[in-house]
């Protein structure tokens, strides 16, 4: 029997063992895949949609989507702004979030520094648990300053925050600055997150800005180590600018 005369999910298979992608990695969209099988659509998006549900490859949406080699870990980009709900679906999974505490409370000192409040001024203090396909990814603790975003208390936040301010306060993040750990899942974690005590979590501290500058989010987030993977895009010139290496004139970059 002939390659081509295999079964199709044989032969796909075969292909992923050959190129040797990695998790994660791009594999090719739907149509050129189904070209270079030979394949109409239909026949390839039942193989895919069986690949997908052993856990091999998973589809994406937009305008960078496709098909990607899989390991079953989730992807949170370092290069994008977006919120976790948003990410999980662009990714292929359902999103649901719980809101386990939410409240008004005068804002702590560190709240004051990174938000910068002045003393007394109230924040507003979020914390949810994030699940992916009813599977806890994530907890995230977020304050928003009221001073600047008045009544946000009043509004339901089992999706996206992101989305409530840009439709209620026509803010949006323009940039963040993120600090990423990893430290062992508290007693309280590991039950929130169905993980056992001990066991690693990204921890994420963020303070995100309008494109003013003016800090409005400062959260800390708690992923589950084994279902989360970290990626980012990187332009090697701009170390030359920021060192002053030979032929470049110092500039230090914005971040």
């Amino acid at each position: 029997m002939t390659d081509t005369e295999l079964p199709l999910i044989e032969r796909f298979v075969a292909h992923l063992h050959a190129a040797d992608f990695s998790a994660g990695e791009r594999i090719g969209s739907e149509r050129a895949l189904a070209e270079e099988f030979g394949v109409s659509r239909s026949e390839l998006r039942g193989v895919l949609e069986d690949l997908e549900r052993a856990g091999r490859i998973r589809r994406t949406i937009g305008r960078s989507g496709g098909v990607f080699s899989w390991d079953g870990k989730i992807e949170r980009h370092l290069n994008t702004i977006e919120s976790v709900p948003d990410m999980l679906r662009q990714q292929g999974f359902r999103p649901t979030t719980t809101v386990l505490s939410s409240g008004i409370a005068l804002a702590s000192p560190i709240e004051r520094r990174a938000l910068r409040l002045d003393d007394g001024d109230p924040v507003f203090r979020l914390v949810r648990r994030r699940d992916a396909d009813d599977v806890p990814l994530s907890l995230d603790s977020m304050s928003l300053p009221l001073r600047l975003l008045p009544g946000l208390q009043d509004f339901p936040h089992t999706d996206s925050v992101y989305h409530t301010l840009w439709e209620r306060y026509g803010i949006e993040p323009a940039h963040a600055n993120e600090t990423i750990d990893v430290a062992p899942a508290s007693a309280d974690q590991a039950q929130i997150l169905s993980v056992a005590v001990g066991d690693p979590l990204l921890s994420i501290r963020r303070v995100t800005y309008t494109e003013d500058r003016v800090p409005f989010e400062f959260s800390h987030d708690f992923f589950c180590a084994d279902r989360t993977r970290i990626t980012l895009s990187r332009h090697g010139a701009r170390w030359k600018r920021a060192t002053g290496a030979p032929g470049q004139q110092r500039r230090i970059p914005h971040t």
